[in-house]
């Protein structure tokens, strides 16, 4: 895996995004819809996967599935009024928590296992 910088900011994409569905009077839907488009897109992405541990078809349409997902996202936020960078900070500090990375960096296979299910196990979930 390696780093890919993104040439756009979240701001840039969330207004691209919102500027497609004013466009169009798509600005109503409801949430729960708009959800299970987002998951649907997940589906097409992972389809990619099927049979096969290496992906079927190329990577411009696996991003283009990739990109249905993360559209839907944005506009699920825009429904609820969520700041997708806040809750993506919010996310990493708590995984950041659950699962250190001092019991993660430098392990083998079989110490990132054990570490996970450590971690599974003394994590107590909140906020449902």
């Amino acid at each position: 895996m390696r780093y890919v910088e993104q040439s756009e900011t979240f701001e840039e994409i969330n207004k691209l995004v919102w500027k497609h569905l004013e466009d169009r009077d798509w600005l109503d839907l409801p949430p729960r819809a708009v959800a299970i488009s987002l998951l649907l897109e997940a589906g097409e992405l992972l389809e990619h996967y099927q049979w096969h541990d290496e992906p079927v078809g190329d990577v411009k349409a696996r991003a283009a599935e990739l990109a249905d997902v993360i559209i839907y996202a944005f506009e699920y936020a825009q429904i609820e009024g969520i700041d997708i960078a806040g809750a993506v900070k919010d996310k990493l500090k708590k995984a950041a928590e659950k699962y250190p990375a001092e019991a993660f960096k430098g392990q083998d296979d079989a110490g990132q296992k054990a570490a996970w299910l450590k971690a599974k196990a003394n994590y107590k979930k909140t906020g449902l």
